[in-house]
């Protein structure tokens, strides 16, 4: 939880002091929209491979190269600070925090592989909200830094929180769990990625996690765009960010509770039925108040997806390629990261901001059906 933490500082900042500075320096809406982007771009070419090395190497050795490049990412802005800076910066901090977050989660999958599901669900809702914690501060610590000191002095404070991420790491080896051995006479394992989906239950878990991180995404894109549009302040901008991962640090407190009560795609039900909602009510909001409001709902709907998703993954997967459906898992969100920025800045300029959030409610409807599925395939 804290090498999750004090890495994803560094991102979560990085991501709101590069857009605003960028916008505020008279880059256009497509180049916040593709440095945006490129967060999530080299985590889409390796995610899957990352993965199958966490099975094959363990967790210890990809969370060193992760932490490394995210501390070279982080400082990057801090020596040159520029817009082209911002996109060698992104790319580095957005790969190394990947590869740290699949050998992570696959970690926390592993801790008593024995545990009942409801238990494996309540430790993923602990560790997802060191994420969330994180998700609350790197904004609004970004945009109060920026409007005091200046973005040069924001970027140092998220080398800071990478450095002592190095530090955590470099402490706990020892609590790393080994690679995936297979025991002795066990078949080979297909190497194929088509055979994670051979089930449907794997094909529902995917097809839910691609709509959660459209979501996800889009918000995260467009705030910057639609706080610029209505001239609030950077410290304005982070604290609706903060709002929204406050939602999900709340909802993921209350995921051990929750897992005692409801299954995991009962909860993600739900979850999407309020999304759709909340997303229907955003063109209509302009008050920075009720839009932290509409944040922090849209933040407790989105924050259900980490947990229970990867839940239902180290339930789901073919034994021994739990870090490769973690990896493919992160695959998908990170392409939507890649995709949403760069679409949305194309098209926000000629559609505007409203028909986009109302195709992502008609996107989220239709995805209702499959959880309300997986519901009825848990019943008894």
């Amino acid at each position: 939880m804290l090498i999750n933490l004090t890495a994803h500082l560094a991102l979560s900042g990085g991501r709101v002091a590069g857009s605003v500075f960028a916008l505020k320096n008279g880059a256009s809406e497509l180049t916040a929209g593709i440095l945006m982007g490129l967060y999530a771009f080299l985590p889409v070419l390796t995610a899957l491979q990352v993965g199958r090395w966490v099975d094959r190497a363990g967790a210890y050795i990809a969370i060193r190269v992760g932490v490394a490049c995210v501390l070279l990412g982080a400082a990057v802005p801090v020596i040159w600070l520029s817009v082209h800076a911002l996109f060698l910066s992104a790319m580095f901090v957005g790969f190394g925090f990947n590869v740290m977050s699949v050998a992570l989660q696959n970690t926390v999958g592993r801790l008593n592989a024995d545990v009942a599901p409801e238990v494996r669900l309540g430790n993923f809702g602990w560790f997802a909200m060191s994420h969330s914690l994180s998700s609350t501060l790197g904004p609004l610590m970004a945009g109060i830094l920026i409007d005091a000191f200046g973005y040069r002095a924001s970027f140092a404070s998220l080398l800071v929180c990478a450095a002592i991420a190095c530090v955590y790491v470099l402490r706990e080896r020892a609590a790393f769990p080994p690679p995936t051995v297979s025991a002795p006479g066990a078949p080979a394992r297909s190497t194929s990625v088509l055979s994670l989906l051979e089930s449907p239950e794997m094909r529902r878990i995917y097809f839910v996690s691609l709509s959660l991180s459209v979501v996800w995404d889009l918000f995260i894109v467009l705030l910057p765009v639609l706080g610029t549009r209505l001239h609030f302040s950077a410290s304005v901008i982070g604290a609706v960010f903060s709002f929204f991962a406050l939602g999900t640090f709340v909802v993921r407190f209350a995921t051990p509770w929750l897992s005692e009560r409801f299954r995991e795609w009962e909860i993600l039900r739900a979850a999407l039925l309020f999304i759709a909602l909340t997303l229907g009510v955003l063109p209509f909001i302009s008050h920075p108040w009720m839009l932290m409001a509409a944040g922090f709902v849209l933040g407790a709907a989105l924050g259900c997806g980490q947990p229970n998703m990867l839940s239902l993954l180290h339930t789901s997967a073919p034994d021994g390629r739990t870090g490769e459906a973690v990896g493919l898992r992160s695959l998908v969100g990170n392409a939507s990261s890649v995709s949403v920025p760069v679409a949305f800045g194309a098209a926000v300029a000629t559609l505007g901001i409203a028909p986009i959030l109302f195709a992502g409610v008609l996107m989220v409807a239709g995805v209702i059906p499959a959880a309300h599925k997986g519901v009825k395939k848990k019943e008894p």
